[in-house]
Order: structure tokens, then C-alpha cells, then sequence
């Protein structure tokens, strides 16, 4: 059973999976959290980055389902290009023009089962 106190933060695949398996610790935003947000669940939405998960060889999970949970431990600010290539690894994106935030994360975990059926939102919402 989810914590209706947790707030859930809507992630395109293949960036969801990609936290969820530790291969991404960095969310990309271009707004930053409000300092209230520490855990928040990862929601799957309806619109997947298609030629992302065909490079990373995922299947994107199925739409409109919570498959995670996880800890903002910090925020990461991006203004040069040079910092955002450095970081490729934690959050696998070369669109610096779009993301000026990261949300640094930790404590990930797998929700089984995942919960489906659940409208996203552009921002942290609540069920």
C-alpha cells in the first residue's frame, strides 16, 4: 500500500527504469525541488523518450504506473555545459539546454507490485 503523504513525481521512460536498476542517481529538471520533497515515488507516464529506450535496450514499463520509490538527498545546479557532460553517467542526457537542476538520489527502491492506473502531473503531486 502507497503513503498518500508521499508525494510522486512523474519520470518518461527510459530515465524510470533506469533509476530504479542504480544507473541513473540524478534526476533532470529545469526547476528545482521545494525543500519539503525528500522521498517521492517514481511514476511511469504515458509519454516515453522512444529513441532513448532504444538505446538503452528498455522496454518501457507500463504506462501510468508508480514502480519506485526514492530519497532527493540534494540538488545539484547545472549552468555549463562542461559540469552536465562530466555528470552523462548519473543521468544519461546531453540535452543541457533544457535542464538547469538535478535532483541528487538515493535509497531507490523497486514497488512491487507496481501500482497502476495512476494520472501523472507535471509536477510533484499527490494521490
Amino acid at each position: 500500500m502507497l503513503d498518500s503523504k508521499i508525494p510522486v513525481l512523474s519520470i518518461r521512460e527510459p530515465y524510470a527504469t533506469l533509476i530504479i536498476e542504480g544507473k541513473n542517481d540524478i534526476e533532470l529538471r529545469n526547476w528545482k525541488p521545494p525543500v519539503w520533497i525528500k522521498d517521492f515515488y517514481i511514476h511511469v507516464p504515458t509519454i516515453a523518450d522512444l529513441k532513448m529506450c532504444k538505446e538503452y535496450d528498455i522496454t518501457s514499463n507500463i504506462p501510468k504506473t508508480i514502480i519506485g520509490k526514492a530519497l532527493v538527498v540534494g540538488v545539484k545546479e547545472y549552468t555549463n555545459s562542461k559540469d552536465f557532460a562530466e555528470d552523462y553517467q548519473r543521468h544519461h542526457s546531453k540535452s543541457f539546454w533544457k535542464y538547469n537542476s538535478g535532483f541528487i538520489l538515493d535509497n531507490v527502491e523497486k514497488v512491487e507490485p507496481p501500482i497502476e492506473n495512476i494520472l501523472g502531473k507535471p509536477f510533484f503531486f499527490f494521490l
